[in-house]
């Protein structure tokens, strides 16, 4: 049960991707910031400082690319996983698997590429939601018989929403898919989509359950963050000494910005442990 929690810190080089992930962040926020206080402070026209207000919003946008990238590539390393078997006694008859996995080798500017795919697939694949929603908003156009389109309009309705569920259902093993097939069509794979919610119904749902739950949790530990720092920043605002104020506040969000991206990192790998383990590892 706590394997999706503590499974990266058994895996080696974790700890030094880890923090090459983090050296990355800090090194696109600061060139970020850079260039923005490039652009208020030098003494250039806006021909030239506009480029610098390209910078500083392009960067985070990499940033976010980078990061989703890293996620995917994660994940099908996850899917793709080796097995170990592990015997305490070869005459107990208790045998464990022990999954074998290999993080992937540091490649920034495969992650962007890779994170750029990523949100071309999670387009396409709620294209198809988006036209069921649409349909919804034009079934008086249907020509049906007057005398029963009460029957017909909830039968339209009963079916809608089970289309709705399926396609939720239906997520975790479109988005294994294209982890898996690193292709953008790969979430419209349907047939494998319901095969592996139909061959692993129980592993499926708990794995999913545990996903929204730990997002749940990172929500709020990160909103509870959010509120202290923000109680630290009015209690040092009442102070006497604005250099202390001021120095204290900076301290205070540098901090909060570390924090929050050391537990989203840490979060990815649980991310990453519960989406690519929703099938057995023979479907990698």
């Amino acid at each position: 049960m706590f394997e999706p929690f503590i499974w990266m810190f058994k895996t080696k080089l974790f700890y030094k991707r880890f923090f090459q992930l983090l050296i990355t962040i800090v090194i696109f926020l600061s060139l970020a910031l850079i260039s923005c206080l490039a652009a208020f402070l030098l003494p250039i026209g806006f021909s030239a400082a506009k480029w610098f207000y390209v910078a500083s919003a392009a960067l985070p946008i990499l940033l976010i690319l980078f990061i989703q990238g890293y996620f995917w590539e994660l994940t099908a390393k996850i899917i793709s996983r080796d097995v170990d078997i592990e015997a305490s006694n070869i005459y107990s008859g208790k045998i464990k698997n022990i999954f074998i996995i290999d993080l992937p080798d540091f490649r920034p500017f495969t992650y962007i590429w890779r994170g750029f795919a990523s949100v071309i697939a999670s387009i396409l694949m709620f294209i198809p939601f988006v036209l069921l929603v649409l349909s919804s908003q034009y079934t008086q156009i249907f020509f049906l018989p007057y005398d029963n389109i009460e029957f017909y309009h909830r039968l339209y309705t009963i079916c809608y929403n089970i289309i709705y569920f399926l396609f939720f259902a239906l997520i975790p093993a479109m988005l294994w898919n294209y982890a898996r097939q690193n292709s953008v069509v790969a979430v419209w794979d349907l047939r494998k989509a319901i095969y592996l919610f139909e061959t692993y119904p129980f592993r499926y749902i708990w794995n999913t359950i545990l996903f929204i739950l730990f997002y749940l949790f990172n929500y709020y530990l990160l909103a509870g963050f959010a509120v202290v720092n923000g109680a630290q920043e009015i209690l040092f605002k009442s102070g006497t000494s604005s250099f202390f104020t001021s120095m204290a506040a900076c301290v205070g969000v540098i901090l909060f910005i570390f924090a929050v991206y050391v537990i989203y990192l840490y979060s990815l790998h649980v991310y990453a442990y519960l989406l690519g383990t929703i099938a057995s590892y023979t479907e990698g």
